[in-house]
């Protein structure tokens, strides 16, 4: 039986319970919150019995095997740490750390704590992603991929969210480097991440902001993204966000002998085989093709079900099992390093551009955080003071 914990009680805890309790042989043993009415709140929907404010508390209570931790990116270098350091698995939620440098710091001491670490990037599992995957492995493409495009829009809701941040220049979102970006991204540069080489050669941002964004009378908050990126091996790639673009979730990757859509959306995949055809029937077989494509999906999005896998929580479901056998049987990560830190680093990138001045400001913290990691580990007592003070909602 695997005992896993959960620090950090928000809105997002709830569906980290629901796909845990689909994994067989699990058990949640501890919740955690420096909010402890937050704890005890999800801990009465779920009939979880064990609460803390603390998380070394927790830990010490609990002995867990597996920690979540779903709390704002800035305390999850300080607290992943925390885990790492006791010798803990750890699940940490998007985006991975705060910088390229802590999300190395991380990985390197996972591999010297010989224990296993992975981003919660779910999207990469849904259906559609597990069916474009197959494909390309199968040789769909006709070779190494030549472009991919990703694209990621978000929906701020009512006033009353993007007011939340806007108006508070202390909210935790507005103190990240990439601010609102930052938080969400994540999910689309590491489509990209999982086809680039592991170094960039190039990355181009440009970002703006919506009019929606404007009408609160701030123009600091960008949320309006366009990114063009190009590896050391010659492929590009394209990275689109965009507050006011609704409902468009997908991944398109392109090779010599055809592409692919997947669309996380409508949960589909079209494939779009390279080919000529004479004279006018150019303009009937494809889009009868495309048509035997959607069919396809429809049929397979019914049998899915049928079957009960068709469900929101699919992919956060896959990847914390896969997470887990990785864990438990040794099999590969579900997310290779390579590509976390990939993720972080072209994010990195992008937000030097985007507001320059926060990530100076970025710079100046995560040599902080390595410093005080560094001093941790010989001062144990100071670094269980400082994850205290660092658990967050």
């Amino acid at each position: 039986m695997l005992k896993i914990a959960l620090v950090g009680c928000g809105k997002i805890a709830d569906q980290h319970v629901q796909a845990i309790r689909r994994i067989p042989d699990c058990i949640i043993v501890g919740l955690c919150d420096r909010e402890l009415l937050m704890a005890r709140q999800l801990a009465e929907r779920f009939g979880i019995n064990a609460c803390f404010s603390d998380l070394h508390e927790m830990l010490e209570m609990t002995r867990p095997d597996v920690v979540h931790i779903t709390t704002p990116p800035q305390s999850h270098y300080p607290l992943a740490r925390e885990c790492l350091q006791e010798g803990i698995h750890v699940y940490l939620e998007k985006p991975f750390t705060v910088t390229a440098d802590e999300a190395e710091s991380l990985i390197q001491l996972a591999d010297r704590k010989n224990v296993r670490i992975t981003a919660g990037h779910n999207l990469q599992f849904t259906l559609e992603m597990l069916a474009m995957r197959r494909l390309v492995n199968e040789g769909f493409l006709g070779g190494k991929p030549i472009h991919v495009e990703s694209y990621f829009s978000y929906d701020l809701g009512d006033r009353s969210y993007a007011g939340t941040f806007l108006g508070n220049q202390q909210h935790w979102v507005r103190q990240l480097p990439g601010q609102l970006l930052h938080n969400i991204i994540s999910h689309g540069v590491a489509r990209l991440a999982e086809f680039l080489d592991a170094e960039v050669a190039d990355v181009i941002a440009i970002a703006d902001q919506s009019p929606g964004l404007r009408g609160f009378g701030r123009n600091d908050v960008q949320d309006e993204l366009r990114v063009l990126i190009r590896d050391n091996s010659g492929m590009t790639a394209f990275f689109c966000f965009s507050t006011q673009v609704r409902g468009l979730n997908q991944l398109r990757i392109y090779g010599p002998a055809g592409s692919i859509t997947a669309d996380i959306i409508t949960g589909t995949v079209v494939r779009n085989p390279n080919r000529s055809y004479k004279s006018y029937l150019t303009y009937f077989i494809p889009p009868l093709r495309t048509a035997k494509e959607h069919f396809r999906n429809a049929g397979r999005n019914v049998a899915n079900f049928a079957r009960r896998r068709l469900y929101q929580d699919f992919g956060m479901k896959e990847l914390i099992e896969r997470f887990y056998n990785s864990v438990r049987k040794g099999d590969p990560l579900p997310i290779p390093y390579r590509e976390i830190l990939l993720t972080a680093r072209i994010m990195d990138k992008i937000f030097a551009q985007v507001y320059p001045a926060q990530g100076q400001r970025s710079e100046i913290r995560s040599r902080k955080s390595d410093v005080s990691g560094q001093r941790a580990d010989v001062v144990r007592d100071s670094r269980i003071a400082d994850l205290r003070s660092g658990v967050a909602v």
